[in-house]
């Protein structure tokens, strides 16, 4: 009879009941998914261990996986349960329904490092938590023994212990959690059982044997050696795929977050091809870190596609954005790991990659798409100037502009009467006279400068000249005035209606 056995790389809820419904929808979720590290790390130490495998069903995918024990049960499952608890898989015993959780600790801080000054201690400290250096001169003075961190794997917590020792100049211990148990190493497992060889027989020549005639003789058995099992050291460096999958796409997201609200703000004021290519950038970027967030945060398939989808809609992306950001910080202070402003730290990141430094996956992509977002915002603005450049054309009186406008400056009573034949009216609206004064004059564009001939009072065949820069928008319908005076003053214009003209046609 077989031994079912089923595993999980992921924290398992507490309550021995809801374990088997979380190891269903565990199941679900993985789909087709390859198995995770840790799992083929399982594997192939068990393997390592029973080369001859005295197991079937042996199914490995995501962060699932599931055994069979057909024979020498009493010497697979110490060694299984052994292997588990150092990796921190959590096994499930199909038959007795008993959950072996792996052994979790506290790391307790006890004080100065040896040959560490209390107050050098306290300063360093202080640096790394960010906090007031007379707060950890409490926390280290006295004989203190304060817990820091809880509920970790004996991997990270001693990573915490070297780190504060390295990182601080502090003392630090590991504690046992209550209610979990270290299983100590089973002895080597016995060789596997030697399968009887096949008995040759050969014919017996004729004339030299004893034997009757038609008789064989039986050969003995050819010895060979029995493959020795390799010694598989189990050391666990804190590699969590998972937890790295969702650290990174948490920092993926927040830069993707940063470079689509600067891409809305200079989107509209962009023409031609970029303007589409910087949309789909930023889009393909926020789909990429919410997709690795969901599914570092063990969402399953469908639940990805739907947040996805939703970064197409506008203004649903940005809260969708900002909601996924949160369930990520969430989702690793679940798992013992820090998140500030960009998620894990640099240093717990490394740490669930393995160890490995360098440039991460979500900086490089950043920094890529920073660069692209830069490239297009530049060649967006260039076209946009070609574009309005051909929109105002040669003209001193350019049909971009002849029309009827409302301006900031005389107020919503009034209009703007610009005509093709480079003459302007400032009217109020019926009933509004007493609110707006009438004035008129002559206006042209030169080299980009707007130039208002206005008569004087006292002397109306003398005209004072005026001169503006302006910035017409893209669509036409809008126009904004700078004063000369170089303060940041301007007005505002916007298209109110539109008048027949012989040059422009109806404008």
């Amino acid at each position: 009879m077989s031994y079912q056995i089923q595993l999980a790389s992921v924290a398992a809820p507490e309550a021995d009941l809801d374990v088997f419904p979380f190891m269903n929808k565990l199941w679900q979720d993985c789909g087709g998914q390859p198995p995770s590290a840790l799992l083929k790390r399982f594997r192939d130490a068990l393997t390592a261990l029973f080369p001859d495998t005295p197991w079937s069903d042996s199914h490995f995918v995501g962060d699932a996986g599931r055994l069979s024990v057909d024979s020498r049960k009493h010497e697979v499952l110490p060694h299984l349960l052994y292997l588990a608890g150092e990796m921190g898989l959590t096994v499930v015993d199909n038959q007795s329904g008993e959950v072996h959780r792996p052994a979790t600790y506290q790391v307790v801080l006890e004080g100065p490092a040896p040959g560490v000054t209390l107050g050098d201690a306290a300063q360093r400290l202080a640096a790394v938590q960010s906090k007031p250096i007379t707060e950890m001169l409490a926390l280290l003075s006295g004989g203190r023994r304060t817990v820091v961190k809880k509920g970790v794997l004996r991997a990270q917590a001693q990573y915490y212990v070297d780190a504060l020792k390295e990182r601080a100049g502090c003392h630090a211990t590991l504690a046992l959690e209550p209610g979990r148990v270290v299983r100590s190493e089973p002895p080597p497992p016995s060789p596997p059982p030697v399968r009887a060889a096949a008995v040759k027989q050969t014919v017996a020549a004729s004339g030299l044997s004893l034997e009757p005639a038609g008789a064989r003789a039986a050969m003995p058995p050819r010895s060979r050696r029995e493959p020795e099992a390799e010694s598989h050291a189990v050391a666990d460096t804190g590699a969590d795929p998972r937890l790295f999958m969702l650290a990174d796409g948490l920092r993926l997201t927040v830069y993707a977050t940063v470079l689509y609200l600067v891409a809305a703000y200079f989107i509209r004021n962009l023409a031609g091809w970029p303007r589409p290519a910087l949309a789909l950038l930023v889009t393909a970027l926020a789909m990429a870190g919410v997709y690795r967030i969901a599914k570092g945060a063990g969402s399953n398939i469908v639940m990805r596609i739907i947040a996805m989808a939703l970064i197409i809609i506008p203004l649903a992306n940005i809260l969708i954005l900002f909601l996924m950001i949160r369930r990520g910080k969430v989702a690793l202070r679940d798992n013992e790991v820090g998140a500030g402003w960009f998620g894990a730290s640099y240093d717990d990141i490394v740490r669930l990659r393995g160890g490995s430094t360098g440039i991460l996956p979500s900086t490089a992509i950043g920094l890529f798409a920073a660069l692209g977002v830069a490239s297009l915002v530049g060649l967006g603005k260039q076209a946009a100037e070609k574009y309005v450049d051909a929109m105002l054309g040669k003209h001193s009186q350019p049909c971009a502009i002849v029309g009827i406008w409302e301006s900031s400056k005389i107020g919503p009573n009034g209009r703007v009467v610009m005509r093709d034949d480079g003459n302007y009216f400032v009217l109020p609206l019926k009933g509004q006279e007493d609110k707006v004064k009438e004035e008129q004059g002559e206006w042209s564009v030169r080299n980009r400068n707007f130039v208002w001939q206005v008569p004087l009072a006292d002397k109306p065949w003398m005209k004072a000249e005026h001169i503006e820069t302006f910035k017409l928008s893209l669509d036409g319908q809008s126009l904004t005035m700078f004063e000369p005076s170089g303060k940041g003053l301007f007005t505002e214009w916007r298209r109110a209606g539109a008048m027949k003209s012989d040059r422009c046609g109806f404008n």
